[in-house]
């Protein structure tokens, strides 16, 4: 468990830390942070504890907690995006969850010619994606005035108008099921009824889990697993100990 009191940046005035940990190279008389997991001193810019060997200190400008710019380059976290044009680049999500109080590790970008996705895994350019009418719905799907992507992919066969999120990773139109950007085939679409187990959803002729068919035993077993994952919740909030815990992770004030 995390303690939320952690601070992400401190300096004592002889050196800068990342999350306790000593940041190589940083001048702490001038160091200051930015926004997010960036940050910078008199010559050099940060994210985390990393000092980028690639940045211009001179030119650079955060966007949002995970991308930024200098006079040549649009970059994710201290990752050049190739192709970017730095001048008319923009992010299209704020990279914020205020559920969370914490920052999401990616999101969609563009410029005047193309649009991006980029995550801890990979930085993908989106084929066909229109970055005049792109948006961002701020939950890892995107839409231009045709077509709509989960992440990186094009969900194939998506009616635009009448696409929407159902739960989780699941998403409707009007003819279809999706599973993440997967068409799930042979659905009953007009008895869709969705189920407690997460991804999971039935129609008149079978249960369904992350988009393909499954047994009902098998479902079962999804459902015992949320059970039994409630019931030493519910267990340890009756018994104190889950309230132990927590005061374990969070400081002692006299």
């Amino acid at each position: 468990m995390r303690n939320l009191d952690t601070p992400v940046w401190s300096n004592d005035g002889k050196r800068v830390y990342y999350m306790g940990s000593p940041v190589r190279g940083a001048d702490p008389k001038t160091f200051e942070v930015l926004l997010g997991n960036y940050a910078r001193d008199a010559t050099n810019v940060f994210f985390h504890h990393n000092r980028s060997q690639k940045i211009d200190r001179a030119t650079f400008r955060v966007l949002n907690a995970n991308f930024g710019v200098d006079a040549q380059h649009a970059y994710f976290v201290m990752t050049p995006i190739a192709d970017a044009d730095p001048q008319t680049f923009r992010v299209l999500d704020s990279s914020y969850i205020p559920c969370l109080d914490w920052f999401s590790n990616g999101g969609y970008v563009a410029d005047a010619k193309a649009v991006w996705f980029a995550s801890s895994k990979s930085i993908h350019c989106l084929k066909h994606a229109d970055p005049k009418t792109f948006v961002s719905l701020g939950n890892g799907y995107g839409c231009d005035h045709e077509r709509i992507y989960c992440e990186r992919a094009m969900l194939p066969g998506a009616d635009r108008l009448t696409w929407r999120l159902w739960r989780d990773q699941l998403s409707v139109d009007k003819d279809n099921v999706f599973f993440m950007n997967k068409k799930v085939a042979g659905v009953d679409r007009a008895s869709l009824w969705l189920l407690t187990a997460e991804n999971c959803f039935m129609d008149r002729h079978r249960v369904y889990g992350n988009g393909v068919p499954i047994t009902i035993g098998e479902y079962a077993t999804l459902v015992k697993f949320c059970s039994d994952r409630c019931a030493w919740e519910c267990d340890w909030l009756a018994s104190g100990k889950l309230f132990e815990r927590v005061l374990d992770e969070w400081p002692k004030h006299e």
